[in-house]
């Protein structure tokens, strides 16, 4: 299965520990292994924590195989994505000059956030910055991810969310041991040894992908 015209997916963050590149490489092996031609390109130059990822996994020989490219600008990323079926740009936080750019050209906009309000605030608010400078609302999503917290939380949460008129997935990534070894060895949060957690990040990366194919068809 291939997307034409490439797909654009965007990972915006405010600050870091909110599960982006987690979501980057999951959405990179999910949809690969699905057939799609995929790029992660690592716009944090900084950090670069995709390209490392890529390099163990790479290193171990891990299948379906993913590329994953360093860039320094936004523009030279969405340059190289016209050789890919789906580009995930993984920004780096703090990402006010490159997001909205970011996010103009994306199918779909997704912004990490864990349960606690110093998370929730500013990507609330990265949301609301998008939505001015032109970028669709309804292409903005809030991705709940490394969560430990109980039910009664959630819903708290989550009725922040629905409160400042903004959307969230269903499906959340909790916080595991298992997944943070799974990147240690190169893998994906779908790659663990279990397969109740391999189920749960499938149906986060299930429910992205459908968003975004279904924003990307109606945009």
């Amino acid at each position: 299965m291939t997307a034409e015209p490439p797909t654009i997916l965007s990972l915006i963050s405010q600050k870091g520990g909110v599960g982006k590149s987690t979501l980057a490489r999951l959405m990179a092996v999910e949809m690969a292994r699905a057939g799609w031609r995929v790029l992660i390109a690592d716009l944090d130059a900084a950090q670069g924590t995709s390209t490392q990822w890529h390099h163990r996994r790479t290193a171990a020989e891990i299948e379906p195989d993913v590329s994953v490219m360093r860039f320094r600008s936004v523009e030279r990323a969405l340059q190289e994505a016209a050789r890919y079926d789906l580009t995930i740009l993984d920004g780096p936080a703090h990402a006010e000059r490159g997001g909205v750019a970011m996010a103009l050209n994306s199918a779909l906009v997704i912004l990490p956030t864990g349960y606690s309000l110093d998370d929730l605030e500013p990507q609330a608010r990265v949301a609301y910055e998008l939505a001015d400078a032109g970028v669709p609302p309804e292409r903005i999503r809030l991705a709940l991810g490394r969560t430990r917290g109980s039910t009664k939380e959630g819903l708290g949460v989550r009725g922040y969310i629905k409160r400042a008129g903004l959307k969230a997935f269903e499906h959340e990534l909790r916080e595991l041991p298992a997944i943070r070894q799974a990147h240690t060895l190169g893998r994906a949060a779908s790659e663990t040894p279990f397969a109740k957690i391999n189920d749960e990040a499938r149906a986060v990366a299930a429910e992205i992908a459908a968003a975004m194919m279904r924003e990307g068809i109606d945009g």
